[in-house]
């Protein structure tokens, strides 16, 4: 960790001048972030998995599966698909994927996400990248959500990624959305202000990207096409102070086409 603060991994962020890639600075060592996702993550910040299963199943058939099939409508992954989840976590997207009828694998550094996947009787195992276990264009399906965010190399990510996939299938991005406008407006008051702006989105991740960086990834990265949308998870009870708030927010992003988070959906090249 850094010598700020314990609990988080990077201190701020810097915006490259050129592509506009929010970066976090100065960054955690390898060995600070391999022990973090291995040891820290799942144990001390999601500890509790019925936690994360009752917000996450909710979320995920409401916002991530619809939009991924509205993504990949024009060549989507065969029903029974074969496919592979990087950053599985606790399984949900595991276990909703299983019962529409794909086949899935799971991938987490942390062996108390794996093994609560495995007690569910999910396939998962430890591991994380760059070392997949699996050979290249086994599956038709590589899903990972929020988690090029974490990564220090993006493109080697995606690169092994999208390797994992046959020729015609998809991969599935999803991260947090550098546009959004209540993220944006608070970067903007604290340069006005001549502060260093903080923090808007987690401070254990790496970069914060535009749909522009995803799109111009997964494309470097070995896919011929790439559908992206912003969108933001909206919750069922909210305060009326905080529905205003937050709605207001919700409301321009609605209009500019961006969000909270970022949907990448790519198609590998045939050949």
């Amino acid at each position: 960790m850094n010598r700020w603060s314990r609990d988080c991994l990077h201190f701020t962020q810097a915006q490259c001048k050129d592509c506009r890639l929010l970066v976090s600075q100065p960054q955690a060592s390898d060995e600070e972030i391999a022990k973090y996702y291995r040891c820290t993550y799942y144990e001390q910040k999601w500890p509790d998995p019925e936690v994360v299963w009752k917000t996450n199943q909710r979320l995920y058939y409401r916002y991530e599966l619809a939009l991924m099939r509205k993504l990949w409508s024009e060549w989507p992954p065969p029903d029974s698909a074969e496919t592979v989840e990087i950053g599985c976590g606790y399984g949900v997207m595991l276990e909703i994927l299983q019962n529409l009828g794909y086949r899935t694998q799971g991938l987490d550094p942390s062996a108390r996400a794996v093994a609560h996947c495995n007690s569910r009787r999910l396939r998962a195992i430890v591991g994380e990248s760059p070392g997949f276990p699996w050979p290249p264009c086994s599956v038709d399906l590589a899903l990972a959500l929020q988690v090029i965010e974490h990564m220090r190399d993006p493109l080697g990510f995606l690169g092994e990624l999208v390797s994992l996939v046959r020729p015609g299938g998809v991969i599935v991005i999803t991260t947090e959305d550098a546009l959004a406008s209540q993220y944006f407006a608070g970067r903007i008051g604290a340069r006005l202000l001549g502060r260093v702006p903080r923090f808007q989105t987690s401070t254990d991740h790496t970069f914060v990207f535009r749909a522009e960086h995803l799109k111009k990834l997964l494309l470097k990265a070995g896919c011929d096409e790439v559908h992206t949308q912003g969108y933001s998870h909206v919750p069922d009870h909210e305060s009326l102070h905080w529905k205003a708030y937050k709605g207001f927010f919700r409301g321009v992003d609605r209009v500019l086409r961006n969000g909270e988070y970022l949907i990448a959906v790519g198609h590998r090249a045939a050949s």
